[in-house]
């Protein structure tokens, strides 16, 4: 009887140490302020990306749904806010005004993703070039 009540402490105790650990590590993010300008070859992208939860991100992956892709390294700990400056997407053939999906992939410490779709609408983005600064 005793090793019986043993085994069922031992089996309670692991099962509320498991969900507890579980819990204790999340993974998410949030995105916002998200700006796209097209200036007939490249899409330029601007972002505010937070880490909502305890594990570390990375890297933020950043896909154009209809083709292109780049990555940012960000290391952003959990409740960190980074920002997203003038990435650079190669793409041709778009046009201004055209709405757009971006797919934000969030890559954390061990490897593993969580992604958020967004729609933006492409502004006209003429930019400026100087040399000799």
């Amino acid at each position: 009887m005793i090793f019986a009540n043993l085994a069922v402490a031992i089996l309670v105790t692991y099962s509320i140490m498991a969900c507890t650990t579980k819990l204790m590590i999340n993974k998410d993010f949030t995105i916002y302020d998200v700006n796209a300008y097209y200036d007939g070859k490249y899409v330029h992208i601007f972002a505010t990306i937070k880490n909502t939860r305890n594990i570390v991100i990375k890297s933020i992956r950043v896909d154009l749904t209809v083709g292109g892709s780049s990555t940012v390294t960000l290391n952003l700990k959990g409740e960190e806010v980074g920002a997203i400056n003038g990435l650079k997407i190669y793409r041709t053939g778009l046009a201004v005004r055209k709405v757009v999906e971006i797919k934000f992939t969030a890559i954390f410490q061990d490897n593993t993703g969580k992604a958020r779709l967004i729609h933006v609408v492409l502004q006209e983005g003429k930019l400026i070039y100087r040399e000799n600064l």
